[in-house]
């Protein structure tokens, strides 16, 4: 009976140990051999209790070979495995490279462990390990590392220096990362052989460090040649982003040279026409290369002036109505936006904001198809291979610099890129009305600023956030000045290989010549090419292309004694001309009012309420030799 219940006791004692084991690393040694060529021959023996939890297939072992130095310069070194078993026999296992360094995973998953001790005897070489002082060398060795997702009962490091050498100072911590712990004793000193010990369990994520130094003249420091490559092969990326604003700054002068090179402008002399064809916004969408607020404006003014249109102005309040009997020929442009207008009158407000956009939207594609390729070149295909080349180049090289600072920088500047380049083509065109007169305007142009300020403070603040904390070293620094060396190209360029056709240049010297006249002050200049006599009717016919040619002032200076003395003496077109309802015609400023005016109040209604929005976040993630980590799978 007795022996009955021995045997019973036994099987429930078994039981209850095995429902309590644990998976933890029974012991870890690490021998660490220290050749004279300064590498190192590292065996690590880890012997691990399974219990089929986190540990089923095998285990996983991780070594870090990128590290960042004191001068926050990026440290890659040599990692190769020579050789892994388990339990006395070979054990299949693979590598895969993970932020900064290599992941070993041991094991068969076709394979399941048995519960109980396994050992593991991982065999590797590593280089620049060394560190080479002025009085000593020394190996700093993180002989566990700290990212261990199970506890290690006992750790051993065993570092044999090559003959000759004698131990000299030497330290050793335990704990977490950053810990200072001295649950540790040395076991040997002596000679050229170190030894060390755990004298508490290691808590998961916790690690055990050496750090050990020998007289100098033992191990062979690296030559002047080696560093020189391991510090080229260290700084690739910032190579890396040299060479792309290099290439990318020579790519768009040679882009430059073949495509956007404008051709030789002839001689400038004052002309008495526009050039033939060419209605206001047209002559605008050449001589400035884009279409604006400013082009549709001067067409609509073009477009009443020859009777199509009136236009209302209710103290900065602008409205225009189909009709007003007119029958002089219109440009296609023109015929392609009175077509588009709505009948009746359309007051420019926001709340009319797809009205407006359909007509904007139609005079800008007849401008398009009307003088894009033959007045003029976008060389939009150019600019866009320098963009991709840019942005490619930063993203590379952003990635190689070390703790994953480059792609916050990277990532930073082609945000910042982007956000200030939506902001600044918004804000340009809500600001507009700033100019304009009368209350209303003014006041929109604050609520635009006002509605824009958040945009303006995360333009700022989200590049802001991604740099804190990364400090200022020359990597960082030398990073950012070349992200913004590549911004300028970019938008230096996306100008620059805009160029006129032989033709478009043809035009755009009588353009030159036409505003020529149109600005020139000096009356006795102009006598004797004998220009058009000065009267209401020339100044009103003319209004809608100094309008295109930003000068309204200008002109309007030139005809302020004509309409002066048309208005004392009752001439129509000094009061208000038919196509004009308002109280601003006079003879001082009606033209430049009218031009911001009418240009802003289209800005505005060109935007759909509550159109805009925006959001924007992110994460980022961010040290001796050896380290790393391991788990289960």
């Amino acid at each position: 009976m007795l022996r009955w219940l021995g045997a019973l006791l036994i099987a429930i004692l078994g039981l209850v140990s095995h429902a309590t084991a644990e998976e933890a690393i029974r012991n870890f040694v690490s021998d660490v051999t220290v050749n004279a060529d300064g590498s190192l021959d590292v065996r690590e023996t880890i012997a691990v209790q399974v219990e089929g939890n986190q540990i089923r297939h095998g285990i996983i072992r991780d070594f870090p070979t990128t590290y960042t130095d004191r001068y926050g310069q990026r440290v890659e070194v040599g990692f190769s495995v020579t050789g892994i078993s388990r339990d006395g026999n070979g054990e299949t296992w693979s590598t895969s490279y993970v932020s900064n360094g290599v992941s070993i995973k041991i094991g068969n998953k076709d394979v399941f462990l048995d519960n109980g001790q396994h050992t593991y005897k991982i065999t590797y070489h590593t280089t620049r390990q060394i560190g080479f002082f002025d009085t000593f060398d020394e190996l700093y060795w993180n002989v566990t590392g700290n990212g261990w997702t199970f506890p290690i009962e006992h750790a051993q490091v065993l570092i044999r220096l090559p003959t000759g050498a004698q131990t000299g100072q030497y330290a050793l911590y335990t704990g977490g990362y950053g810990d200072s712990g001295k649950d540790a004793r040395v076991t040997n000193s002596g000679g050229n052989v170190f030894a060390a010990e755990t004298t508490r369990r290691l808590e998961p994520k916790e690690g055990f460090t050496a750090a050990v130094s020998w007289q100098k003249g033992v191990v062979a420091p690296p030559t002047a040649s080696q560093k020189r490559w391991w510090w080229i092969m260290d700084n690739l990326g910032y190579f890396l982003l040299g060479l792309t604003v290099l290439g990318v700054g020579a790519y768009y002068f040679h882009a430059w040279n073949k495509v956007g090179r404008d051709p030789p402008g002839g001689t400038i002399v004052p002309l008495f026409l526009p050039p033939q064809g060419l209605g206001p916004a047209g002559t605008r969408y050449i001589w400035k290369q884009r279409f604006d607020n400013e082009g549709f404006a001067s067409a609509l003014v073009g477009l009443a002036v020859k009777k199509r249109l009136v236009i209302t102005d209710d103290d900065g309040d602008y409205s225009i109505t189909r009709g007003g009997g007119g029958n002089e020929p219109l440009t296609v442009t023109e015929k392609d936006l009175l077509q588009a207008l709505p009948s009746g009158t359309l007051n420019l407000k926001r709340g009319n904001h797809i009205a407006v956009n359909t007509a904007r939207s139609a005079i800008q594609g007849a401008l398009n198809d009307e003088y894009d390729g033959t007045m003029f070149l976008r060389n939009f295909r150019w600019f866009m291979i320098g963009a991709v080349l840019s942005g490619v180049g930063l993203m590379i090289s952003g990635f190689m610099m070390p703790s994953g600072e480059g792609a916050v920088v990277a990532f930073a500047a082609i945000f910042s890129a982007i956000w200030w380049g939506v902001v600044i083509t918004v804000g340009w065109s809500m600001l507009s009305g700033f100019g304009g007169k009368g209350f209303f305007s003014k006041l929109k142009a604050v609520m635009g600023a006002i509605f824009l300020l958040p945009f303006v403070v995360g333009g700022v603040a989200v590049p802001t956030a991604a740099f804190a904390g990364m400090g200022t070293s020359w990597p960082v620094i030398f990073f950012i000045i070349g992200a913004v060396c590549l911004a300028l190209f970019n938008l230096i360029f996306y100008w620059l290989l805009k160029a006129p056709t032989p033709k478009g240049r043809a035009v755009l010297d009588q353009i030159e010549g036409f505003r020529m006249y149109m600005t020139t002050a000096e009356e006795e200049r102009l006598k004797i090419l004998n220009p058009p006599e000065k009267t209401p009717e020339l100044f009103e016919r003319y209004l809608p292309y100094a309008m295109a040619l930003d000068c309204e002032n200008e002109w309007n200076a030139k005809f302020a004694a004509v309409l002066a003395a048309a208005a004392a003496a009752g001439a129509a077109v000094g009061a208000s001309p038919s196509w004009y309802h308002g109280s601003n015609w006079s003879s001082g400023g009606f033209s430049r009012d009218l031009s911001s005016g009418l240009a802003s109040s289209i800005s505005s209604a060109s935007v759909a309420p509550g159109s805009s929005s925006g959001s924007s976040g992110g994460g980022f993630s961010g040290g001796g030799g050896g380290g790393g980590g391991g788990s289960g799978w």
